[in-house]
C-alpha cells in the first residue's frame, strides 16, 4: 500500500523539498496551505518529478479547518506541521515587548495549531498501530534569543510537547519529531529579506533540501526525536 505523507503549510521551499524527499521514497503527497493558486503550482511541480500530490485548501491556524482537510486526505501515515510565520517577522516581539496579545497570537500559531494537527491524526494513527508526526521547530526553543521572545516561548513549548508526545506513543508505534531551524533557509522569505540590502555579517544560508534529508533520516530511523540543521544560537 502506498504511503501518505501529509504537510500542513505547504509552500514553494521547505514544503516543496519535503514533498520530493518523501516522494522519492514512494510517499503519496497530500499538500495542505491557503491558496489553490499555491497549491496547483506545487503539484504541477510534483507530478513533474513523477510524484502523486493532491492539494486541499484550508488555514492550518485554524482548528476547525485543520481537522476538516484530515478528514478529507483520509489515510495519513506521516504528517508534518510546517507553519509559516506571514510575512517576515510578522507577531514575533523581543523580551522586552512580550504582552498577552502577541503571545496569544504566536502560540496560537505555532503551538495550539500543532496540538489540534495532532488531536486530528492521533486516533487513526494509534489504531494501525503505525505513523509519524513530523514538526518544524525553530532553534529559539533550543537556545534562547532575546529579539525572538514570544516566538521562543512557543517553540520551547513545542520541543517538550514534542519530545513527551514522541515519548508516550513509541510504544503504541507512532514517531514523534521536529527539524529545528537553525539557520536561513535558502529562498524563504526570511532569506529573502534579509538578503535583500547589504549586510554587516554573513548569514548562514542552508538549501531547502537539506532540512528535508534531516526529515527522513528522523522519520526513517526515529532514533531520536528531533535535529538541529544549521549553526544559529550554538
Amino acid at each position: 500500500m502506498t504511503k501518505t505523507l501529509a504537510i500542513f503549510g505547504a509552500g514553494p521551499v521547505l514544503g516543496l523539498s519535503l514533498a520530493r524527499r518523501f516522494g522519492r521514497e514512494g510517499f503519496r503527497i497530500a499538500l495542505v496551505a491557503r491558496t489553490t493558486e499555491n497549491l496547483d503550482a506545487l503539484v504541477a511541480e510534483l507530478d513533474g518529478d513523477g510524484i502523486e500530490a493532491k492539494g486541499y485548501v484550508a488555514d492550518v491556524y485554524e482548528p476547525a479547518r485543520i481537522e476538516a482537510a484530515v478528514a478529507a486526505i483520509g489515510r495519513i501515515d506521516a504528517v508534518a506541521f510546517n507553519p509559516g510565520g506571514g510575512d517576515m517577522g510578522e507577531g514575533i516581539a523581543p523580551v522586552l515587548d512580550v504582552d498577552p496579545e502577541n503571545l496569544r497570537l504566536i502560540l496560537d500559531r505555532f503551538l495550539v495549531s500543532a496540538v489540534a494537527l495532532v488531536r486530528a491524526v492521533l486516533p487513526d494513527m494509534t489504531e494501525r498501530g503505525d505513523g509519524a508526526i513530523l514538526f518544524t521547530a525553530g532553534q529559539s526553543g533550543l537556545h534562547p534569543a532575546p529579539f525572538l521572545g514570544n516566538i521562543g516561548m512557543a517553540q520551547a513549548a513545542l520541543r517538550n510537547y514534542f519530545h513527551n508526545l514522541n515519548a508516550v506513543l513509541a510504544e503504541k508505534g507512532v514517531y514523534a519529531g521536529a527539524v529545528n531551524v537553525g539557520a536561513l533557509i535558502e529562498g524563504s522569505v526570511p532569506h529573502r529579506v534579509l538578503t535583500s540590502s547589504p549586510l554587516d555579517f554573513e548569514p548562514e544560508v542552508i538549501h531547502p533540501d537539506a532540512f528535508a534529508d534531516a526529515f527522513w533520516k528522523l522519520y526513517s530511523t526515529r532514533e531520536a526525536p528531533e535535529a538541529l540543521v544549521g549553526s544559529f544560537g550554538r
